[in-house]
């Protein structure tokens, strides 16, 4: 580890203990969260359909690690999760001939943490102030893939086709009602990859193809706060690559393909913009990151988006007021 590196997280961490004084109390709720993932973890589905009446939804998905509180009162929340070997989710489907809509999914997540807080459901609602600390390592690969082909979809309320091929490394979710110390430190070392293969035809109804393969994902969402104070450091190693071969023939509706890389992304949200916002992010990518699409269309009787877009680190911020 560089001297630079070590400055870094010194910083952050320094930065991180001034915010969490300010608000320092007892809680409502003390939760502190352990995962260990040492073993492979694999989803495999292989779907063959034919003459289906109604709709049709099926979902191959693999998670080495996941946590999820829902919490009233001021709380105090501790979750650390560490995978080192693969991830895998597999999805084949081969349809004919369904008079509903059909949705795919192939999701492949390596850990995952979700924390709502509502401060005011507390037993004491005067007391302010949570605390979220989350701790997130991936040492391997995380790969989605989902084959899709076939026709004769006539599609149900507008929708002909959603599919979607998801590989994600780690993700933390953060939504609360009230103020919030949240500490966030995301490792990626390996390959987020998502395949997402199409060969359709005669499809009714507007149609959405998505890849995403995300290394580190952190979302903030902050309501009826005075104080909010993020610290979040991401570092991403190796290559997350999305990739999309879509095929399409006599298609009725829109159709819209979203092929996303990402290496790093942050984002916040707080609402009213009354709240007082101290934002400390560090984001390191080197990884190379593709998103590759390769989309071949005949007669769409419809509007066609397609977008392509790698990125390597991506913050984004709102506290704006509400009009």
């Amino acid at each position: 580890m560089s001297k630079t590196f070590k400055a870094v997280l010194a910083v952050s961490a320094a930065a991180l203990a001034v915010a969490g004084s300010a608000m320092a109390q007892a809680k409502d709720n003390n939760v502190n969260n352990t995962q260990s993932n040492w073993a492979k973890t694999r989803a495999v589905m292989n779907a063959g359909l034919q003459s289906v009446t109604k709709d049709v939804s099926l979902t191959a998905a693999a998670i080495g690690n996941s946590f999820s509180a829902s919490l009233g009162g001021a709380s105090k929340v501790n979750t650390t999760q560490s995978n080192t070997t693969a991830v895998t989710s597999d999805l084949n489907i081969r349809v004919a001939d369904a008079l509903g809509s059909m949705t795919a999914t192939a999701a492949a997540i390596g850990n995952s943490a979700s924390v709502t807080i509502d401060e005011a459901q507390g037993v004491d609602p005067a007391k302010l102030g949570s605390n979220i600390n989350n701790n997130q390592s991936f040492r391997s690969n995380v790969v989605s893939t989902l084959n899709l082909s076939g026709g004769n979809i006539t599609g149900n309320d507008g929708l002909g086709i959603n599919a979607t091929s998801a590989a994600i490394a780690n993700s933390a979710s953060v939504d609360v009602n009230g103020d919030v110390n949240f500490y966030n430190l995301q490792r990626f070392w390996g390959d987020a990859r998502s395949n997402l293969n199409v060969n359709m035809h005669n499809v009714t109804g507007d149609s959405t193809f998505t890849s995403a393969a995300i290394a580190n994902s952190a979302s903030v969402n902050v309501t009826g706060g005075r104080q909010v104070n993020i610290n979040n450091r991401q570092y991403t190693n190796y290559d997350p690559t999305a990739v999309t071969n879509l095929k399409l023939n006599d298609i009725t509706g829109d159709v819209a393909s979203t092929t996303a890389a990402i290496s790093n992304t942050l984002s916040v949200t707080t609402l009213p913009a009354a709240a007082r916002l101290n934002v400390n992010t560090t984001q390191m990518n080197g990884a190379e990151t593709n998103a590759f699409a390769n989309i071949e269309l005949g007669a769409v009787n419809g509007s066609v988006t397609a977008t392509a877009a790698a990125i390597g680190n991506s913050v984004s911020i709102s506290n704006l007021p509400v009009n």
